[in-house]
């Protein structure tokens, strides 16, 4: 069983190999390349479930790979592997050339992403996610839309300028500990002055990588501009992986100075929530939507960090999965709207209810997803988030419901605009297929099931909170 993370890391290296080896025709590499990729992820997360039904921390029998699966790596093993899922899904429609390429990326992300999480040494930590930007680029850039290059040097650049406010704050921590491990990094003694100089690094990169407001100028673009497969990644995983950086690394060396400025940052993130929610009701690309709805939820989950307590730490975790799958929901059936009208604008299609009941009504549930409506499982991370921020800043706590509020009016308008009034447009294909309703009924049970019983997730968050 100690195998077992090596195995899951290892796994979409693997996969990703075996497709340069898939020969035939076009359409038969297309077909075996996403039924491979699928294969692998879907093993990955079973894997993953396999290895947190075994209890403990997990570590593989050679020291020398460096990584150490305890119960936070393992939530965001499970987040990531779980996410991959759905993109890989949804790569039929919406990749119409060089499927095994994008396949190969899209495992091979996975699998930096899961060896960044996994890794016990900052430096490969550190290198393994920034690896995970180098396909992520390569698949905004070659199946994006009209403006994918520009949009895919925005996103790359944006996350460089992060890597670069992180770097000397890494090359300070290995000098004074003397090592790169986690652990003895996390027992250093440092003064107040060197606590306040990291800290703004690790700020800083998370304002870039995350993001946050002003930072934010790649995310809208990125979101519209990039296949449904790759928004998934960017969104539910990569995003993701810089609370966990914060959470491994910051949080043990900077906490304590953190603590007087956590007023300031807490209303920081919380008018970047305000400020996504702003722009987001004067978009009229559904996936542009999606995208200062991302930097909304961002601000939420940054307010939770700075709350600095036991129990916002936890509720973060909880709401990183939660619209981690909520956005995928949305960018699943966004991303059908779009592969049926062959248009970005909303004000075009109309009438979407009447010509595909199925998928109207999963939209609609998408967006209640997103707008964490009651009992839905984002509800319950924000309000305890909520809670949370008001006890450290009411005035934050103020703009981030009035950011709910907005975002809310943003989706009405949306949802009122493109799904009713009469079908000016023939659809060029026929309602879901069978394939896009069990996908839909798998991923929504298993956002249901964790909506109901959220204690699957809040017990695995506790455990990684330590409270």
């Amino acid at each position: 069983m100690y195998i077992l993370p090596s195995v899951v890391l290892g796994l979409p290296f693997v996969g990703a190999l075996f497709l340069l080896f898939v020969r035939g025709g076009d359409r038969a590499v297309s077909k075996n390349s996403r039924h491979v990729a699928l294969l692998i992820t879907v093993s990955v997360f079973g894997l993953s479930l396999l290895a947190l039904a075994a209890g403990g921390d997990i570590s593989p029998t050679r020291a020398d790979w460096r990584t150490d699966v305890d119960a936070l790596s393992m939530f965001f093993v499970l987040l990531i592997s779980f996410v991959t899922v759905p993109a890989v899904c949804v790569v039929r429609r919406h990749v119409p050339f060089a499927v095994r390429e994008f396949c190969f990326l899209a495992l091979t992300a996975e699998g930096f992403m899961l060896s960044a999480v996994c890794a016990r040494d900052m430096w490969r930590c550190f290198a393994f996610w920034e690896a995970a930007a180098v396909p992520l680029f390569l698949m905004v850039a070659v199946w994006g839309a009209e403006k994918r290059v520009f949009t895919a040097y925005k996103f790359f650049f944006s996350d460089l300028a992060g890597a670069l406010c992180l770097m000397p704050a890494l090359c300070y921590l290995e000098n004074r500990a003397e090592t790169s491990d986690f652990a003895g990094v996390a027992r250093i003694a440092l003064s107040a002055r060197e606590q306040a100089g990291l800290a703004v690094a690790f700020i800083a990169a998370l304002a870039f990588k995350a993001p946050l407001f002003p930072f934010h100028a790649w995310l809208g673009e990125t979101q519209a501009e990039s296949p449904a497969p790759t928004g998934i990644l960017l969104c539910g995983a990569f995003s993701k992986l810089t609370f966990y950086a914060f959470f491994r690394l910051a949080l043990p060396v900077t906490g304590a100075v953190l603590q007087p400025a956590a007023p300031y940052l807490i209303c920081w993130a919380a008018f970047s929530a305000l400020y996504g929610a702003l722009v987001a009701l004067k978009q009229t690309e559904i996936k542009k939507i999606a995208g200062f709805a991302h930097l909304t939820q961002v601000g939420f989950l940054t307010a939770g960090v700075f709350c600095l307590s036991v129990v916002a730490l936890k509720s973060l975790l909880f709401l990183c999965a939660a619209q981690g799958l909520s956005l995928t929901a949305y960018l699943m059936a966004a991303g059908a709207l779009y592969a049926r009208f062959k248009a970005a604008q909303i004000r075009n299609p109309t009438g979407v209810m009447s010509l595909f009941p199925y998928l109207g009504t999963t939209f609609f549930l998408s967006c209640l997803a997103v707008l964490a409506v009651p009992p839905l499982m984002p509800f319950t991370g924000q309000v305890l988030i909520f809670a949370a921020v008001f006890s450290r800043s009411a005035a934050a706590g103020a703009m981030l419901l009035f950011s709910v509020a907005l975002l809310c009016a943003a989706f009405f308008r949306l949802f009122t605009r493109l799904m009713f009034g009469e079908a000016d447009i023939a659809p060029a294909v026929a309602d879901m297929s069978w394939r896009e309703k069990t996908a839909t009924v798998l991923f929504g049970a298993v956002f249901a099931a964790l909506s109901v019983v959220p204690d699957l997730v809040f017990s695995l968050a506790q455990k990684a909170v330590g409270g």
